[in-house]
């Protein structure tokens, strides 16, 4: 019997991008007697459909299921690709900007028979524009390549390059919270709710994903702004999962000891003139800041802009987790609480 597995990829009027990892998705092979059933997903978070004659340009040996998801915004979308694989046994989320290099799916799953584990992930390879600024060459902020091995338990994971069991995805449902629409963080939220859970989370540093990175994300600018939101989203998902005094306390003196280490890093680079370490400095200054900011609710909004219709006013309705919103008012989804479950079906 087949063991069914599909590859998610959610997407907003980015049809390039999309071309070129649907291209490389189909161009993955699999052993001859590999036992996989392989089909990608792509739900378009564009009400108009405006992914569609990509997709079906994209048809090959790897059938293709798409759906629309007007309600805009990431958790909407991936909540989207979670329900469209629900019947598979594993989901494997990619995102619509990468490419996967020969070799990847079969690696990817490979792992996945090795450990059984209930969730293998992998780093993601950024590949810079010839004229990127200089401080972006001997920063990690791109890439996660060598930053843990092989076989390595995790407590988080993202959807970048991460492949989940079924019944991780049915005992934690919804998967992603609406409080991230915009900003960013929906699916570290979901991954620390399946570490909390007791899920495992294992590392695969042989299946590797490449993304191209744009030059709008090599200035200090965008890394400011990424590390304050990343600060924020982790906050706020912690205080989702577990509100209380208790969880603020915590995640307050987290966010001091980011800053305080910022410091001390800042004065180790000026030290040894170390270019790193004063970037990591700014990077933990700000994602210390971000998660002060998180506690009451403020994060920011950085995928609003890609969602404004016409490049006018931003997308009507309120955001949840915006300026003003504290976490206490975000209530966790319904069903998040986890049940016993059985082992993946592997070969």
């Amino acid at each position: 019997m087949s063991i069914s597995v599909a590859v998610a990829v959610i997407t907003f009027r980015r049809p390039e991008l999309l071309k070129g990892l649907l291209e490389s998705l189909q161009a993955q092979e699999l052993p001859a007697d590999s036992d996989y059933a392989v089909r990608i997903v792509v739900v378009d978070n564009d009400a108009e459909g405006s992914a569609r004659e990509v997709i079906e340009a994209a048809e090959g040996k790897y059938p293709i299921e798409t759906a629309i998801e007007p309600e805009p915004g990431i958790p909407f979308a991936r909540e989207k690709s979670v329900q469209l694989a629900w019947d598979d046994d594993a989901l494997i989320f990619v995102d619509d900007d990468e490419v996967a290099p020969p070799g990847w799916l079969a690696t990817l799953l490979g792992a996945w028979e090795k450990t059984r584990a209930d969730v293998v992930t992998g780093p993601v390879q950024g590949i810079l524009p010839p004229d990127a600024p200089a401080w972006n060459r001997y920063s990690d902020v791109h890439s996660s390549m060598g930053k843990h091995a092989t076989g390595d338990l995790l407590n988080k994971a993202y959807t970048n390059n991460t492949l989940v069991a079924q019944h991780v995805y049915h005992s934690i449902t919804p998967a992603f919270h609406a409080a991230f629409r915009y900003t960013g963080s929906s699916d570290l939220h979901f991954f620390l709710r399946v570490h909390q859970a007791g899920y495992r989370i294992v590392w695969c540093e042989e299946a590797r994903i490449q993304e191209d990175v744009p030059a709008s994300r090599t200035t200090l600018r965008w890394l400011f702004r990424r590390a304050f939101r990343s600060g924020s989203g982790d906050t706020i998902s912690r205080l989702l999962i577990r509100p209380g005094a208790a969880s603020y306390a915590k995640v307050l003196a987290y966010a001091l000891a980011r800053i305080a280490s910022a410091f001390i890093y800042g004065l180790g680079g000026l030290v040894t003139f170390r270019k790193t370490y004063l970037l990591k400095a700014v990077r933990r200054f700000f994602s210390g800041i971000g998660s002060l900011a998180g506690i009451v609710g403020i994060n920011h909004d950085e995928y609003r802009e890609r969602h404004r219709p016409d490049g006018g006013d931003a997308v009507p309705g309120d955001l949840a987790g915006g300026a003003g919103t504290g976490p206490a008012d975000l209530a966790d989804p319904e069903g998040a609480p986890v049940a016993d479950h059985p082992d993946a079906r592997l070969p």
